[in-house]
């Protein structure tokens, strides 16, 4: 398998990663003149968080917010404070971009073709708005099934080079500055290489296989159909040099789902909004369904809070009843004809809930007579973690290296919202910078040739560990320590035995896919390596991240997030300040 050719391009903005984020920041750089290039590891069509489609999208209604009195500033604060924020770890600059640009951005899809507006909506505008779990509503229901087709389209006429199957390697650097990355081909035997002025990362951000599947179950999941989410994006930035925040939060807490199925559509909320509830064995409701409120309330605003707490609340008893052992279901009894046909509706668009919506109506299934049991599972996506980047803007402290969507960190989750928004605004600022600066010449010899290294190894291997056995071993490492309280003496013997652990692995490969699965797997490794360098680093408690040796009060934290990144071959912590104060010693810098 050495017998790979080069292929190589130029170009004045490179995006790694062709989800909602980097197809509508190539949109934006084109719009603005700038030749652009995508790496996708899979297909740009149908790839990424948004892939197979999303039934909900978060902005500012203009039309619906000011009917009920709701300003952008209110949204900003909402944001700002969603989870109680600990720490105030949530970044509200880039909150803001998200909030005042999306009431156009958002919109801007229906160009597309996607639709937004509906004949029986009874709001302003036409519009179908939901809640989830903001304070203020923030949630357009909309048929997004194909918004990443339109997307990928769009970006295709204006002319961007999207190139699938292309899994990045390394990011190139010239001096301080990135210039470019090196890809390997996941179903040909070809190195992509490309010089560019600029470079985003805007990989998906989700980190799903660190740690054991949402199911519990290491089969189906997690071998033979496992997530892209492999946390590369931060990995290539860590060693870039450019810190990654908030690893330490990974693995805390708890969720639950449906029995044997790893993706519940936010019930009882989410895509089965309004009907869906929860009951126990004896059929007492846990959590009760929701209605509508009326925009004519005088109380709206007080009452649309309550229902969200009230919500808040049931979902805590929820998990703490499935803790406890209890029995518990999710049904539609309470549904009517009416809104049937929406939840149908709903599940048609949003991901993996296509997969259901089929099963179920070939079966002709009467979702008001069926009961689906639910399980418990543990947290595993790192929402709140991502590449810092400077005040007010999506470029890192890395020179010409920026980062958006998922991969920019505490943006009080808004998911697609703030992927689209958050794209579409560091497309602006790449097609800007490339203006400025010169082509990149930068010899990426060095790059190619310790790829190619990488592969040979693996692939002449043909003995070693399987990919399957080398991710089996570590994610059953990291269930033994992730989300517990910790101490430096249970994070060093963690480190030491995740140390061991890389030392032994052998990782062999008989073609293409295995060998693309095996540098996934070397990518979790270094993921994981960043995770336990970033929980050593911070000393005391916040939220749910508990140390049983408090070395520092609350005050020394707040507004502090922990960056951690590579430097010399070796892990390096810093602290960073969100709240963007006078230098406050070293350690800090903005």
């Amino acid at each position: 398998m050495s017998d790979f050719r080069v292929e190589e391009y130029s170009t004045d903005v490179l995006i790694l990663g062709g989800g909602v984020a980097g197809l509508a920041a190539a949109i934006r750089a084109r719009e603005r003149g700038a030749k652009v290039v995508v790496l996708e590891k899979s297909h740009a069509e149908r790839s990424g968080n948004a892939g197979s489609g999303i039934d909900h999208i978060q902005g500012y209604v203009p039309e619906f917010h000011r009917q009920i009195g709701y300003s952008e500033e209110d949204m900003i604060e909402d944001q700002y404070g969603w989870g109680g924020n600990p720490g105030r770890l949530n970044r509200r600059d880039l909150i803001e971009i998200f909030v005042r640009h999306s009431g156009h951005d958002v919109i801007e899809l229906e160009r597309y073709g996607l639709k937004f507006r509906f004949a029986d909506s009874k709001l302003p505008g036409g519009f179908r708005v939901v809640p989830q779990w903001h304070y203020v509503p923030t949630s357009y229901n909309f048929e997004g099934r194909d918004l990443k087709r339109a997307l990928n389209d769009r970006a295709l006429e204006l002319g961007a080079v999207i190139l699938n199957r292309r899994h990045v390697r390394e990011l190139i650097k010239d001096g301080p500055a990135v210039t470019g990355a090196v890809a390997l081909g996941t179903r040909d035997r070809v190195v992509t290489v490309v010089r560019a002025k600029t470079t985003v990362v805007a990989t998906s951000g989700i980190t799903s296989r660190i740690t054991a599947g949402v199911t519990g179950s290491d089969t189906f999941e997690r071998f033979a159909a496992p997530s892209a989410s492999v946390g590369s994006g931060k990995v290539l930035a860590a060693k870039a040099g450019a810190a990654v925040v908030n690893l330490e939060f990974s693995a805390l807490g708890s969720s639950y789902g449906l029995v044997n199925y790893s993706f519940s559509a936010g019930l009882p909320g989410g895509t089965w909004w309004p009907a869906g509830r929860v009951v126990d064995e004896n059929g007492v409701v846990v959590a009760e369904r929701r209605y509508d409120l009326p925009l004519d309330d005088p109380d709206y605003r007080a009452n649309y809070r309550r229902d969200i707490e009230k919500s808040g609340a049931q979902r805590k008893k929820i998990v703490e009843l499935l803790q406890q052992g209890q029995v518990l279901y999710f049904d539609l009894a309470e549904a009517t004809t009416e809104e049937l046909d929406y939840i149908w509706w709903s599940l048609g668009h949003e991901g993996k809930s296509g997969v259901t919506k089929h099963y179920l109506a070939k079966r002709q299934v009467d979702l008001r007579k069926v009961k689906f049991p639910l399980r418990l599972g543990a947290r595993r996506d790192v929402i709140a973690s991502g590449v810092w980047v400077k005040r007010g803007t999506t470029e890192t402290e890395v020179d010409n290296l920026y980062a958006t969507g998922n991969e920019l960190p505490a943006l009080g989750y808004s998911g697609g919202g703030t992927a689209l928004v958050l794209g579409y605004a560091t497309g602006v600022e790449v097609a800007e910078r490339a203006q400025t600066i010169p082509a990149p010449t930068s010899d990426a010899a060095p790059w190619v040739e310790a790829l190619l290294g990488q592969v040979e190894r693996i692939t002449a291997t043909r003995a070693g560990q399987t990919w399957q056995s080398g991710e089996h071993a570590l994610t059953t490492l990291l269930d033994s320590y992730l989300g517990k309280p910790y101490s430096e003496k249970n994070l060093t013997q963690l480190a030491a035995l995740l140390a061991r652990l890389r030392a032994d692995l052998t990782l062999g490969a008989g073609n293409l896919h295995e060998l693309n699965r095996a540098l996934e797997v070397l990518d979790l490794y270094d993921l994981a390596e960043l995770v336990v360098a970033a929980a050593r680093a911070r000393k005391s408690s916040l939220g749910l991240f508990q140390r049983l040796d408090e070395k520092e009060s609350a005050p020394e934290q707040e507004g502090v997030s922990v960056g951690v990144y590579w430097q010399d071959g070796r892990v390096k912590a810093i602290r960073l300040d969100n709240l963007f104060r006078e230098e406050r010693g070293d350690g800090y810098f903005h």
